[in-house]
């Protein structure tokens, strides 16, 4: 099992919403929560300020557990 960098809240949105994940905001946000959906993947409740470190461990939760991403697939996304 791999270590996972910390990234920013930022770069992990930017993640979650291009290709491949294609991610969508819903309208159900509340304060600074984004909640994401996309076709085949399971929903994403993000917790978003701009400039907010995100753990390695929550990074790796978000995009394996969340997304649905192989371990390698998560990690190729991230370098």
């Amino acid at each position: 099992m791999r270590k996972f960098p910390s990234i920013k809240a930022e770069r992990m949105l930017r993640i979650l919403m291009n290709n491949p994940l294609n991610y969508l905001k819903r309208n159900k946000n509340r304060g600074s929560h984004h909640y994401l959906v996309a076709p085949g993947r399971g929903p994403i409740l993000f917790h978003f300020h701009k400039n907010a470190e995100i753990n390695g461990r929550i990074v790796r939760e978000i995009l394996i557990e969340k997304a649905g991403l192989t371990e390698e697939e998560a990690w190729k996304l991230l370098h």
